[in-house]
């Protein structure tokens, strides 16, 4: 039935469109017969759900304004699928009268704001700024014509200037060790103190796992790439690789010779101080 009645209330007539039937009922109808809620129009269209039910009851005077309420009419009924330029203009002709435009608040711009100052203000303000002008200028002028050359120092009391300054200069330098020299500070860069003990240095992504004695897992886990481990200080180590060739070993230092070749598995490597230098002249 929604839908008989909507056809007829929206069907064309020769002429002039007309109908009694209030715009918001039209548009009501209509959303209903398309299973849409309030909710639904108000996502779609950006209309707050308060004006979408003030427009389908009628409620006119409580929408802003009737240029935004023309506006609110002509989304509606293009969402719906109406003719948007017929639902206009209808509702202009049920709404004359009642949607009023919002009166525009005009402000009264203070006299002082609105008009230029007097002409005698502007003259006296410009005659003064000329007299401040003036009289900086001549102080300027008189201050330079009285300073004169200053006459050079005697040779003999410039010496002994001199060294008063240099001993001024001794009493502020605080005592302590002398400064190191460039070959001492080049010594010192060049010759860093080598780190003790074992480090794995890995160059590639490997698998890595250490156990002791026992087969307890110190690590085993997927070191990546500029990683470092510092292995324990125990004899009774034991290392299993998944990418030998990835994994660089440091003793106290010096790197010992690669363990095997990249992407190799190597296992039970003995990780004791006494077993890596044996295992190293053993690679070399």
């Amino acid at each position: 039935m929604g839908h008989a009645v909507l056809k007829e209330d929206l069907a064309p007539a020769p002429g002039r469109f007309r109908t009694e039937t209030p715009v918001g009922d039209i548009l009501r109808r209509a959303r209903i017969h398309y299973d849409r809620s309030i909710e639904d129009i108000e996502k779609a269209i950006r209309i707050r759900a308060s004006q979408i039910e003030a427009i389908e009851a009628g409620r006119l005077d409580e929408l802003p304004g009737r240029v935004y309420a023309i506006g609110f009419v002509r989304s509606y009924a293009e969402y719906l699928g109406l003719d948007a330029d017929r639902m206009v203009s209808l509702f202009k002709e049920q709404s004359a009268g009642v949607v009023k435009e919002k009166p525009e608040l005009h402000f009264p711009v203070a006299a002082s704001e609105s008009k230029l100052p007097a002409l005698w203000v502007i003259l006296f303000s410009l005659a003064a700024s000329f007299a401040v002008i003036v009289v900086w200028s001549y102080m300027n002028i008189d201050n330079r014509s009285m300073v004169t050359e200053v006459p050079p120092v005697p040779p003999e009391l410039q010496a002994e200037l001199d060294v008063e300054k240099v001993k001024e200069a001794e009493a502020r330098i605080p005592y302590g060790p002398p400064a190191p020299t460039v070959a001492q500070m080049t010594t010192a860069v060049e010759a860093p103190k080598a780190e003790p003990g074992i480090i794995l240095h890995i160059t590639a992504n490997s698998w890595v796992e250490i156990r002791d004695d026992t087969g307890k897992k110190i690590v085993s886990k997927v070191l990546k790439a500029g990683d470092q481990y510092f292995v324990p200080d125990s004899p009774n180590l034991k290392m299993s690789l998944g990418n030998a060739g990835g994994v660089e070993v440091m003793l106290d230092g010096e790197a010992l010779p690669s363990l095997g070749s990249s992407g190799q598995i190597k296992r039970d490597i003995p990780l004791g101080r006494a077993a890596l230098q044996t295992l190293s002249s053993g690679l070399e």
